[in-house]
C-alpha cells in the first residue's frame, strides 16, 4: 500500500497483483488543477491498462470538472495506455449523478469503457468498484 498527499487531496493506492485500487481522499476543493498531479501519479504507478478507483468526498468538499477538463483528463489517461476505467465517488451530493453521466458519456466517446456510479457509503463504493477489479484475470 502507497499513501501520497496532494493539493487538496490524498492518494492511497492498493496492490491487488495485477491490479491496484486507488482511493482518492478530498481534503479540500478538487478540480483539474488538483488531479492532474494525482492521475501522473496513477500513470506511473499503473501496471495494466485498467484504471480502478474511488473518489471519497465524504467531507463534502467542491468537487468541479468542466467538459473541457474531462476532455483534458481522458487524454492523460489514454495516452497513459488506460482503456477501461470504473470508478465510484462518495458523496453526499445527490447532483452529482448528473456528472457521473457526463464523464461515462464523455470517456465512451473518447473510447473508453467506463463504469461509474455515485453513492453516500464508502462500502458500496469499495464494492462495485472490487467486484470487477478481483473479477479481472491476472497475469500469470
Amino acid at each position: 500500500m502507497q499513501d501520497r498527499a496532494f493539493d487538496n487531496c490524498a492518494l492511497q493506492t492498493r496492490d491487488y497483483g495485477g491490479e491496484q485500487l486507488h482511493l482518492i481522499t478530498a481534503t479540500g476543493p478538487v478540480g483539474y488543477a488538483e488531479r492532474v498531479p494525482v492521475f501522473r501519479e496513477i500513470l506511473r504507478s499503473n501496471r495494466s491498462g485498467n484504471f480502478f478507483y474511488i473518489l471519497d468526498n465524504r467531507g463534502g468538499h467542491e468537487i468541479s470538472l468542466s467538459f473541457e477538463d474531462m476532455t483534458l483528463l481522458n487524454q492523460m489517461l489514454f495516452d497513459g495506455g488506460i482503456r477501461y476505467v470504473r470508478g465510484a465517488v462518495v458523496t453526499h451530493d445527490k447532483a452529482y449523478g448528473i456528472l457521473i453521466a457526463m464523464a461515462q458519456a464523455k470517456a465512451e466517446a473518447s473510447d473508453f469503457k467506463v463504469e461509474l456510479t455515485s453513492t453516500a457509503d464508502l462500502r458500496a463504493a469499495e464494492d462495485f468498484v472490487l467486484e470487477k477489479l478481483l473479477a479481472t484475470p491476472r497475469p500469470a
